[in-house]
């Protein structure tokens, strides 16, 4: 069986907690014969999010929030459960689809990070400023941090993000990376960052689980 269900955003969360809802739709996903189901892209800390609904693994509530949903998918049936972890970058800081898809929200934004100094809709999105090595230093922790809370939720399958635009595909995209230093230019130093991620993601990932990376290609 290799139905594998995509991750799907519901921004239904609430503090970055999953809740019934997730339970419901993810365990739904699992009855339905899958063999692997992906959690939606779930952020590394609060200015991760792309907007307030999305869920995180940057506390130990979150966690032990989707641990039950693992376990109720593993206790009930044969699926495998993936866990997709992210950066929205210049996309953050929006408002829920409903409210108006990639428009910023209208009280309470974050700032924003990227490879460098962007606007995702001319005119319309906040400015992101470009990363600094502290910033790179920052992020890589919280993704590892949110690796080994995936780990301890009992998840079976992990998944980077780095697509989509969000922060990790923007330091692949010579359109988004416009950086001069070590980060920006040619391809081995545009990836050297996502690189460095996903090294210190997969040496905080039990060895025995599988990883995978989201990238945007044709």
């Amino acid at each position: 069986n290799r139905v594998v269900v995509s991750p799907m955003a519901q921004y239904s969360a609430v503090d970055g907690i999953p809740g019934d809802y997730h339970l419901v739709h993810l365990g739904a996903r699992a009855m339905g014969g899958a063999a692997m189901v992906f959690a939606e892209m779930t952020c590394t800390s609060p200015d991760a999010r792309i907007t307030p609904g999305c869920p995180g693994l940057w506390s130990d509530a979150q966690g032990k929030a989707w641990k039950l949903i693992v376990d109720w998918v593993h206790a009930h049936t044969d699926a495998k459960m993936a866990m997709q972890i992210g950066h929205a970058g210049a996309k953050g800081s929006t408002r829920v689809p409903w409210e108006g898809e990639d428009l910023p929200l209208q009280a309470g934004n974050w700032p924003l990070l990227s490879a460098s100094p962007q606007q995702y809709l001319d005119g319309v999105s906040a400015w992101s400023r470009a990363m600094s090595r502290a910033d790179m230093d920052r992020v890589r922790d919280e993704f590892v941090a949110a690796t080994r809370r995936a780990a301890l939720a009992g998840f079976d399958w992990l998944e980077l993000h780095c697509a989509h635009g969000y922060l990790l595909s923007a330091f692949l995209s010579p359109l988004t990376n416009q950086r001069s230093d070590d980060y920006g230019g040619s391809l081995a130093k545009r990836l050297r960052w996502p690189l460095e991620v996903f090294a210190a993601m997969r040496a905080a990932w039990p060895q025995d689980r599988p990883m995978s990376v989201r990238i945007s290609a044709h």
